[in-house]
């Protein structure tokens, strides 16, 4: 029993504080959509995390009729250039995750609905108030999505609602075996277990869980060295260890497991990539992914949404089949070609059939058509040069490089691994020491 409390009390004095710094920028980053995260900035930070903003641009466009005029969105707000990139003034704070343009006008997917380019100004176009993931543009309609959830086709002319859907997929076109890196990423990232915000909701139960213990577990152990407080001590120590802290060991494990594996990605890419997990075995949400639409295509006559099992089509909305597999990051569409790009998996391009899209990066978020030939926008490519210069960083970079542990240096990653382990420790030796108290009582 001493060895067990001995071994609990050195995990967390030496872990305790690196585990509350993931738990909170854990919490954070999970909610990716909070414009609070960019809207608040810092300038006394490391280079590497003012470097991390430039990720957080989504979408890259290139006036056909003057290729010096180019408009760039991202998380940080949506802005313009009229030198070929080499400047650019803000037009907007609002989110945008996606731009698209035809015969008809530029239209943004925003966080606040969709918008439209009039006379160099962003005019609010439809479905206002709602936080819109990508958008596909046809002859007479914009098909919308709300969410990754929600599909909407909208009236180009008049902006009328035409109808609103969920994406429903029957369950013989949900049989799709998972490689380990994807599985991985799924848990770690809050879609791994159950459909909609469910298992976003689990981890976030885990970060603050694991906050409040990082710091009470901190306060008890100096009121105790101290010998201060023992009526404070003693109900903090009944907080510390109750049913609710233990109920939040199985994300704590989750967590941790799937930490270290992301920590070595590179390392373990090839391992990752080789094993195959059965669908049978599969969580409750890769039966269904009803909230899991990352990309749209509407050719005015087949609608096609892309998961994480591939692009499925549909002629109606309802009936949904799939076409090709791998998860289907972005969908763009260039007259009648349709390119895919893939997120753990190949590029492609469909023209009529479907081939593999060769020399294009890993998960480009857009092209930009330049002196008729075809640029993959992507940070990290030679497109990420031409992007807006910021002198700050962001509230979400700040803690996407205090979690990955690149803000206070690149071998942090091994202190992240201790502490991933240590928290481990913590959950085994604090469930048999709950357990033992448990009996006694």
């Amino acid at each position: 029993m001493v060895k067990l409390h001995k071994l609990h009390k050195f995990a967390g004095i030496t872990a305790g504080l690196v585990l509350l710094i993931l738990g909170v920028s854990g919490f954070f980053i999970n909610h990716d959509k909070w414009s609070f995260l960019y809207s608040t900035t810092f300038t006394n930070v490391p280079d590497v995390t003012k470097k991390a903003d430039a990720k957080l641009f989504e979408a890259h466009w290139a006036d056909p009729t003057n290729q010096a005029h180019r408009i760039v969105g991202g998380k940080r707000g949506i802005f313009e250039s009229h030198d070929g990139a080499n400047s650019f003034a803000k037009m907007t704070d609002l989110q945008c995750l996606a731009i698209k343009s035809d015969e008809s006008g530029v239209y943004a997917a925003t966080s606040d609905g969709i918008y439209k380019l009039i006379d160099s100004r962003w005019e609010l176009f439809s479905l206002q108030g709602e936080y819109i993931t990508a958008i596909s543009l046809s002859k007479n309609k914009i098909i919308a999505v709300i969410e990754k959830h929600e599909l909407v086709q909208v009236q180009k002319g008049s902006a009328k609602i035409l109808s609103r859907s969920v994406v429903e997929i029957d369950s013989t076109q949900l049989k799709e075996d998972i490689k380990l890196s994807r599985f991985i990423r799924d848990l770690h990232y809050g879609r791994g277990l159950f459909d909609g915000d469910l298992s976003l909701l689990i981890n976030d139960y885990g970060a603050i869980v694991m906050s409040f213990l990082a710091i009470s577990g901190y306060i008890i152990w100096w009121l105790i060295r101290k010998k201060l407080r023992p009526k404070l001590t003693r109900k903090l120590i009944r907080w510390h260890s109750n049913p609710f802290v233990i109920i939040a060991i199985i994300p704590f494990v989750i967590l941790a497991i799937t930490g270290v594996f992301l920590d070595h990605v590179n390392g373990l890419r090839a391992f990752m990539s080789s094993v195959t997990i059965p669908h049978a075995i599969l969580p409750p949400v890769y039966s269904s992914l009803k909230h899991d639409v990352w990309s749209v295509d509407y050719d005015g006559k087949t609608y096609r949404i892309g998961n994480r099992y591939g692009v499925y089509k549909s002629e109606n909305l309802e009936n949904w089949e799939l076409e090709s597999k791998g998860l289907a990051y972005r969908m763009i569409r260039d007259d009648k070609i349709l390119y895919v790009s893939g997120m753990g998996a190949p590029n492609r391009i469909y023209d009529g059939s479907w081939s593999i899209l060769a020399n294009a990066p890993h998960m480009f978020r857009d092209i930009i058509k330049l002196d008729n030939s075809n640029e993959y926008f992507t940070t990290c490519s030679k497109m990420g040069s031409k992007l807006p210069k910021f002198e700050d960083a962001t509230f979400y970079s700040l803690m996407l490089t205090l979690h990955d542990g690149t803000f206070f240096s690149s071998w942090w990653v091994w202190i992240n691994d201790y502490v991933s382990m240590a928290l481990i420790v913590l959950s085994i030796t604090g469930f048999i020491r709950w357990r033992r108290k448990l009996k006694k009582t």
